[in-house]
């Protein structure tokens, strides 16, 4: 049985005009592949979304310490750091809420409805701090396979990149 969803019109939501999307993420990306992979996503998201919409990628160091607990303390402070007021965190954990694709663009249409920017974040190596999870609105598994940061935040783009496909109702989604 096939998903129906109802969206609306993209240009009657003037909110997606406005909208910002964060992107935190653990490290650094150092497959040159798999930035460009990114880049052109990032790309074709903001061609898709219309003008106005803003895309921000911020990259949280990772933490120093050699004890995994006290390094994703330091990354979740850094990321903490980083959290704009008044917007809705999205947090990408493995043992999160699985969504399908069209749930996702549902997801982030209500979103974007109620004015608040859209924040998403990837943790490091291992994983992210229970103190960033409690903040969450929401928490998300892109799979119940672990990934590679990189590789993760590659998928997050995509999925970011289908789910305005779906709203918009154009062919890449199918």
């Amino acid at each position: 049985m096939r998903l129906r969803l109802k969206f609306q019109k993209l240009t009657r939501c003037k909110q997606f005009a406005k909208l910002k999307i964060h992107i935190i993420a653990v490290g650094k990306i150092k497959d040159k592949i798999i930035q460009a992979k990114i880049n052109h996503y990032l790309d074709e998201l903001k061609h898709i979304s219309g003008k106005g919409m803003e895309i921000k990628l911020k990259q949280a160091p990772d933490g120093k310490s050699s004890a995994v607990e006290i390094k994703k303390k330091e990354e979740a402070e850094k990321i903490l750091e980083a959290l704009p007021s008044r917007a809705y965190l999205v947090v990408m954990d493995e043992r999160g809420e699985n969504l399908t694709s069209m749930e996702f663009a549902k997801m982030i249409e209500r979103i974007t409805e109620q004015g608040k920017e859209l924040i998403f974040v990837l943790g490091g190596a291992y994983g992210l701090d229970e103190q960033v999870k409690e903040k969450a609105d929401k928490v998300i598994a892109m799979s119940r396979l672990t990934f590679p940061h990189e590789l993760a935040r590659l998928i997050l783009v995509e999925q970011l990149y289908r789910a305005f496909a779906i709203i918009k109702r154009t062919p890449y989604h199918h």
